[in-house]
């Protein structure tokens, strides 16, 4: 009996780790670099983030700005990494989702950089 139960178990184990590996992969994350031109200040920008985050399939957005200088940020330097899922988004729902971000005063453009 404690044969058949030990014999059970290797199968059970077998076919657990057997089927595991023809789990459905996730798809490949895709990233791009993206400057945004027109933002001058802090508000603006988390709104940027926020706006490229709301996307279904971008799992992050990071913001890269530099430092004018030793305390003063250069917003000329404004870009983002973006992270997303393979064949979810193109690059126009990007770029809208940035546009639309924009104020009346600051109207927002996206230049992709490799």
């Amino acid at each position: 009996m404690k044969q058949i139960i030990s014999i059970g178990m290797m199968l059970f184990v077998l076919v657990t780790t057997a089927g595991a590996s023809w789990a459905i992969q996730p798809p490949p994350l895709l990233k791009v670099r993206m400057k945004v031109e027109g933002a001058s200040r802090q508000s603006p920008i988390r709104k940027i983030q926020s706006a490229l985050l709301s996307i279904p399939g971008v799992v992050r957005a990071d913001m890269e700005i530099k430092r004018k200088w030793l305390f003063f940020k250069n917003y000329d330097t404004l870009h983002y990494l973006v992270e997303f899922r393979h064949g979810t988004l193109n690059s126009e729902t990007l770029i809208n989702a940035v546009e639309w971000a924009s104020e009346p005063r600051h109207f927002y453009k996206v230049k992709f950089i490799e």
